[in-house]
């Protein structure tokens, strides 16, 4: 039987299902995952019946991204990663109780380790990316281009199954109305209404090092912002272990500073709504920002914009080229701890030039 043949095959059937019932397999990050959510709502509106669950426990946190969204129907709460053999076999027997009759494996996955995860889970058909050789253990498969967004490259494995879309869904953040009741509240608590909120994102995880604008770079930045803007107040995100960069911060700079410290990944998210601007290094708040109504001003060194660029009408994106560029695919043995002039080429005034003509731009 042919591809295409195969193709049809499969979607005339599911058409006649009333709960077509799909498992996505997201291995990646927050920022992997929102960029993962255009081609979910593709799915969606093509199978509006179908049951969607997502397992993304190897970076459990991610989950929050999709936790509020009428379009999944189950999320699995499983850290992989730090579960025993043991649980990790019983988990895989759970998934294949489930009887999928589709699971989508994210691109950007490792295509072998993946493919065979997949494969264990047993679903009717299953699409995923390979490298330089396709694998047996995908019934429908796409090879990968490193240079496409990830985005389109989540897109792509969609249309091997026979789904496009003409329009292209923005990426979401899915809110719940607790989280934007948080805001809100923690907004009049903090006696922040009417304020220009500026939200800082300085920290990343610790594989995530050599992303990070220098730290001195924000606090001069703070300084022209808060010298120049009465009204404005920094905001500044951080999980528990990026509390001592922030105290620093705050420190420095005195007044007007809000920490916002190890709050759930969504109640960050309501926040990061109610700021006018959001400046970010290149991390997973930064793609999260881009699905709010803050504008988004990203600096960007040595990871590749093309591939892993937060999307969005609001994002502002300040970058150098960097020699020494970061993949994630082709730089597998990328030296984290290398120091990266391009980031030291982007100076608090460049930056602080952008905040002035968004806010100036408003009035």
């Amino acid at each position: 039987m042919s591809k295409k043949s195969l193709r049809s095959g499969i979607f005339c059937r599911t058409k006649m299902i009333k709960q077509f019932k799909i498992l996505i397999i997201h291995p990646g990050g927050i920022g992997d995952l929102i960029m993962f959510t255009p081609a979910l709502q593709v799915l969606k509106n093509n199978f509006p019946d179908s049951a969607i669950d997502v397992f993304a426990g190897f970076t459990p946190v991610a989950a929050e991204v999709l936790r509020g969204s009428e379009i999944i129907n189950k999320i699995f709460d499983f850290n992989f990663p730090k579960s025993s053999f043991f649980d990790k076999i019983n988990f895989i027997l759970k998934l294949r109780e489930e009887k999928y009759d589709l699971t989508i494996v994210a691109a950007g996955a490792n295509p072998l380790k993946a493919s065979i995860f997949s494969f264990l889970i047993n679903g009717r058909k299953s699409v995923g990316e390979y490298r330089k050789f396709k694998l047996p253990f995908y019934t429908h498969q796409v090879k990968l281009d490193g240079n496409q967004h990830k985005i389109r490259a989540n897109l792509k494995l969609l249309k091997v199954l026979g789904i496009t879309a003409e329009d292209v869904p923005p990426p979401f953040f899915a809110l719940k109305n607790s989280d934007k009741q948080f805001a809100e509240e923690f907004i009049l608590k903090n006696n922040l209404r009417n304020k220009i909120l500026i939200g800082f994102s300085m920290g990343s995880g610790t594989a995530q090092q050599f992303k990070l604008w220098p730290s001195e770079n924000f606090i001069e930045l703070g300084r022209k912002v808060l010298d120049n803007f009465p009204d404005a107040h920094i905001l500044l995100f951080g999980s528990l272990s990026e509390k001592d960069i922030c105290s620093k911060l705050q420190n420095e700079l005195k007044e007007r500073v809000v920490p916002i410290i190890d709050k759930s990944l969504s109640q960050a998210a309501a926040l990061i709504n109610k700021c006018k601007i959001f400046v970010s290094s290149d991390t997973g708040p930064c793609h999260i920002a881009a699905t709010t109504e803050a504008d988004l001003i990203v600096i960007f060194g040595p990871t590749i914009l093309e591939r892993t660029g937060p999307v969005g009408p609001k994002v502002h994106i300040i970058s150098e080229k960097c020699r020494y560029q970061y993949h994630d695919i082709f730089t597998p043995k990328y030296d984290i701890y290398k120091e990266h002039r391009c980031l030291e080429k982007i100076t608090p005034e460049r930056v602080f030039n952008k905040v002035k003509e968004i806010l100036q731009h408003e009035r």
